[in-house]
């Protein structure tokens, strides 16, 4: 089965919020940070997808996960959030999604994003992508996040 990239409809905002719970539940746990995702209300994710550039990752037919992506300026652009369901993480679906994001956006030059510091999953694929780490800032005593750029 290949992945799919789609635009998000209002009508898959609570699949994707049961994701995005699911995905971040672990980080809420080690960070205890209450802008973590595993916190959004549905109404916020709704208007982010009205809002932003938000897709939805599918499996055959089946949504395991979404990317929220914001224009910075002309050619930049920032993966601010890209979330998998755990029962299909670790399978290379992060990485072909992506990949294929970059397809989509074929203008950009510079992509952003940023990680927390013991994310070391997240590190490897983002560096296995080509992103550069540039940076560091704290959040919280318990969460740091390192910044990374993409320059294509």
């Amino acid at each position: 089965m290949a992945l799919r990239i789609q635009r998000t409809s209002i009508e898959e905002s609570e699949s994707l919020l049961d994701i995005q719970k699911k995905a971040f539940y672990k980080d809420w746990l080690k960070y205890e940070d209450p802008m973590n995702p595993y916190h959004e209300p549905l109404d916020r994710l709704k208007e982010k997808i009205k809002s932003f550039h938000y897709f939805t990752l599918y499996y055959g037919d089946k949504i395991i996960g979404g990317v929220d992506i914001r224009k910075r300026s002309e050619n930049h652009y920032r993966l601010n959030r890209i979330y998998i369901d755990p029962s299909f993480q670790s399978k290379g679906l992060g990485y072909q999604a992506i990949l294929g994001l970059e397809k989509i956006y074929e203008d950009a030059k510079v992509w952003d994003l940023d990680t927390p510091q013991h994310s070391y999953g997240n590190q490897h694929l983002y560096e296995k992508l080509g992103y550069k780490k540039i940076g560091v800032h704290k959040i919280t005593d318990k969460l740091t996040l390192f910044d990374y750029i993409k320059k294509l």
